[in-house]
């Protein structure tokens, strides 16, 4: 890998301190004193900026935190290959109109407590999008770090969308999530993945040795760690093998459906999973079933490895409305944005009711604190985060990315940013509170 360099340039007239091939982890001192505001992305950032990052680019740029981030979360494919996932049909517009009062709404975060509309404006949260829909109506829309047609880096939010395909996959009678996962990839025959159900891979509890963390990412002996530099194209110091072969060898840790141990790798294998059971590349199925029929603004990008295997874990990037329109679709107000109904009632069951509390609360310490303020979710459900009580749904991504969805509040709250912090999905929880008192 390149040795981590520092580069000072000039933005704007400011002095911006770029980490390029940072080792990811939380933003240092000095480098968060140096953090220009996110509101300089919304004029586009320089070409000369782009030219050094792609210079100094390596694995590790993927889980940076700093400057760096607001180029390459807005601009992944001059990084990393990309797949097209091609809107169809006429664009379903979003009716505007605005609540100020959720603008008030508090909540509490990493941050401490204050209002969305006072957490929107600090500098700290580098929140750079952020919507909120209700009944099919945008409600509260903020850009203070993005254009309204700028597309951004989902990063594990995309986890959801794999669940949604493997799902469709089984309302169409293809998959049987309680078959393992070998009667589909037959190649896994004779590796630790040999018996493990679908249904174990979708809830994070495969009970494989690839556990999904900071250090596992930073680990230079760790099979996660040699999956990402691959994906990523680093391949110095790794041979010829590919990430799937990576992914293939992993190791067996315990039994299969005791305990949650979030992985993007249970991801990879999903995506592997639609696309031999489809016969169609991920990004065409996710098209065809998904993207085409939702009335989407924009086309949405998936990155691919150098094999073209899609990194549907946490590559998709899209504009914010397209997101929000994506979770349109679990709630009542699909019929806003689509001709014909894209998430089957059975499957939305299946999340909310046919999840598993008890390999939730057997997950590993490092994952209970959920940023979920005290409260804690029953469970977690097919590439769900979370599933609260009230059948309230959260994916969430690394650097501060999330969609909550709520089907009976007919509520989607979507956001991206580029923080080390992680706090933002408090204010769903309250916007959605709020809305119960002032429906």
């Amino acid at each position: 890998m390149l040795t981590p360099s520092v580069t000072l340039i000039r933005i704007g007239g400011l002095a911006a301190l770029l980490a390029i091939g940072a080792t990811p982890g939380r933003a240092s001192g000095q480098e968060s004193a140096a953090l220009m505001p996110v509101s300089r992305a919304k004029d586009g950032l320089p070409a000369e900026l782009g030219y050094r990052l792609r210079e100094g680019f390596t694995s590790a740029n993927a889980y940076a935190t700093g400057d760096p981030n607001l180029y390459y979360f807005m601009h992944w494919e001059e990084f990393v290959p990309h797949g097209i996932v091609r809107r169809g049909g006429p664009v379903r517009a979003l009716v505007s109109a605005p609540s100020k009062a959720l603008g008030q709404v508090r909540a509490k975060s990493s941050l401490g407590e204050m209002a969305l509309d006072e957490l929107i404006a600090d500098p700290r949260s580098r929140i750079q999008g952020f919507i909120v829909v209700h009944k099919g109506r945008i409600v509260y829309e903020q850009y203070p770090g993005m254009r309204e047609d700028d597309h951004h880096l989902w990063f594990s939010s995309s986890k959801s969308v794999a669940g949604l395909l493997v799902g469709l996959l089984e309302a169409d009678g293809k998959i049987d999530v309680s078959r393992p996962i070998d009667a589909y990839l037959p190649e896994l025959a004779g590796t630790d993945w040999q018996g493990v159900s679908v249904l174990d891979i979708l809830d994070m509890s495969s009970g494989l040795d690839l556990a999904e963390s900071e250090q596992s990412r930073n680990d230079p002996v760790s099979p996660v760690n040699h999956f990402f530099r691959i994906e990523l194209g680093d391949t110095s110091g790794l041979g010829t093998r590919t990430s799937d072969q990576i992914l293939f060898a992993v190791r067996k840790k315990s039994p299969p459906g005791e305990a949650f141990e979030y992985s993007s790798l249970n991801t990879k294998m999903l995506g592997l999973l639609v696309e031999r059971v489809s016969g169609a590349r991920l990004a065409d199925f996710l098209s065809e079933r998904v993207w085409s029929r939702m009335g989407a603004e924009g086309d949405a990008q998936v990155g691919v490895n150098l094999q073209g295997g899609a990194a549907i874990y946490g590559m998709i990037s899209s504009r914010l409305r397209d997101k929000a329109r994506y979770g349109m679709l679990y709630t009542p107000s699909w019929k806003k944005v689509s001709a014909q109904r894209v998430v089957p009632q059975s499957l939305l069951d299946r999340i909310r009711d046919g999840c598993r509390p008890t390999i939730y609360e057997h997950r590993p310490a490092a994952r209970r604190a959920l940023d979920s303020g005290a409260e804690q979710p029953r469970c977690n459900s097919r590439q769900w985060d979370a599933v609260f009580a009230d059948g309230d749904l959260f994916k969430g991504g690394a650097r501060g990315q999330g969609i909550y969805v709520s089907p009976a509040r007919d509520l989607v709250v979507a956001w991206f940013s580029t923080t080390p912090e992680s706090g933002w999905l408090a204010y769903a929880r309250a916007v959605a509170r709020a809305l119960d008192s002032n429906p």
